[in-house]
């Protein structure tokens, strides 16, 4: 028998419900960011320190660490037609035992109240204890007793049977919050869009990415080759002079950006004894000549040009919209390298960049293309990748060097110019 006097657990509240209640929060989470902080940050980072705010840490026991006392206590047996044959009202007190099972666990204290949409018509009892200390653990404890002279193994059914509904109660709760937490960032993204909307109808305030390039007309559209294919992030501070609007490029335009070199490298793959002959900088001239080919600039002359020694680049006002490099395979070391000169650009705040690595010595390129994201998901600045790509493409977000408000997208591409000598 299991002690009465212990709470009943997921009963008092709906999970549901609640989960309902703390998706409509978000949009008021979002509103209450003052106005020049909340322009000043990308979206990307208004995401990274919200989305943490609102995700729930369903319950995990750990059973493997679970710990056991026992005492001798006395214990009313009056409801026990055996023992009480003749129904005296009691209490009729026995000698008996008393076990206690702590079990550590993790997460929202608070799901201990709340009923999962799958439930049953009984509900587990057991006390719980607040998670403390560094690690956040905190203990469930469930206790059951029975007469000395009971079979032990009655015991043992009943401390299975408590845990057992532990089980099935945690596990239904999972379920929810897990399917809750994946659609957080997008009901983030769609709560920041709905403000920035707001205040560019109010304010006439442009949208950070906008500096349109203008294609131009007679360049035939690209035809792609066809290839098989979980703490809160701070916001930034404001200045002292307020939020000023800075411009980017376009989603669209950077996508587009992406399918010329995309196209040029795949063509370089196609007869690379053509193109492997040149160097870094030869590879930048035949992709930024293709550019240029593509867009027009404004009145500063061509909008793809050439700084140092390896990059293309839109900029103004000594503020890069994009960047790319251009680089040969020459180890991890050198792509770490190259990765930290896109990143120490002084750069607009929501920048746009690719890297593309040529393979001219290495037979074997399938190890590049494991390389390549490893080492740059091991860099310092790294903070996600972003969807999934082709093969020998991937997506990072990286902070600027210069200033960790500052993102940089990064899209990197790996072409093969190998040639068998």
């Amino acid at each position: 028998m299991a002690y009465r006097d212990q709470p009943l657990l997921f009963y008092e509240g709906d999970l549901a419900e609640s989960l309902r209640q703390n998706a409509q929060r978000i949009q008021q989470r979002v509103d209450t960011i003052p106005q020049d902080q909340f322009l000043l940050a990308s979206d990307e980072t208004l995401v990274l320190h919200i989305v943490p705010e609102f995700q729930i840490v369903p319950l995990t026991l750990y059973e493997d660490r679970m710990v056991m006392d026992e005492r001798e206590t006395r214990i009313d047996v009056s409801r026990d037609r055996d023992r009480n044959l003749f129904g005296d009202p009691g209490p009729i007190y026995v000698s008996g035992i008393e076990v206690t099972i702590s079990i550590p666990y993790t997460g929202d204290q608070g799901l201990w109240k709340l009923r999962p949409s799958s439930w049953r018509t009984t509900f587990p009892r057991a006390s719980v204890t607040s998670p403390a200390g560094r690690d956040g653990v905190g203990y469930v404890k469930v206790v059951a007793s029975q007469p000395s002279d009971a079979n032990p193994e009655r015991l043992k059914e009943l401390v299975n049977s408590a845990l057992s509904d532990l089980r099935f109660y945690i596990d239904g709760q999972k379920r929810q919050i897990e399917q809750e937490n994946q659609t957080l960032e997008r009901r983030v993204r769609e709560a920041i869009q709905v403000r920035r909307t707001r205040l560019e109808r109010h304010s006439g305030i442009i949208r950070v990415l906008n500096i349109p390039l203008r294609p131009r007309g007679n360049v035939p559209p690209i035809e792609p080759i066809p290839i098989k294919r979980k703490l809160a992030r701070p916001l930034p501070s404001v200045p002292k002079e307020g939020f000023k609007p800075e411009p980017g490029i376009q989603d669209a335009d950077y996508e587009h950006i992406l399918a010329v070199i995309r196209h040029e490298g795949r063509t370089f793959e196609a007869t690379p004894k053509t193109y492997s002959v040149h160097d870094e900088e030869g590879l930048r001239d035949i992709i930024l000549a293709h550019l240029n080919g593509h867009y027009e600039g404004g009145a500063t002359g061509e909008t793809f040009r050439r700084q140092g020694k390896t990059d293309i680049r839109i900029e103004d006002a000594e503020r890069a919209a994009f960047i790319a490099e251009c680089k040969i395979w020459r180890g991890s070391k050198e792509l770490t390298a190259a990765c930290d000169q896109l990143l120490g650009y002084l750069t607009w705040r929501d920048c746009k960049a690719a890297l593309l690595v040529f393979n001219k010595h290495n037979a074997k390129f399938s190890e590049i293309l494991e390389k390549v994201p490893e080492t740059l998901k091991t860099h310092p600045h790294f903070l996600k990748a972003i969807g999934d790509r082709s093969a020998g493409e991937w997506r990072f977000l990286f902070r600027s060097k210069e200033d960790e408000a500052r993102l940089v997208t990064v899209h990197i591409f790996a072409f093969n110019l190998y040639v068998d000598a």
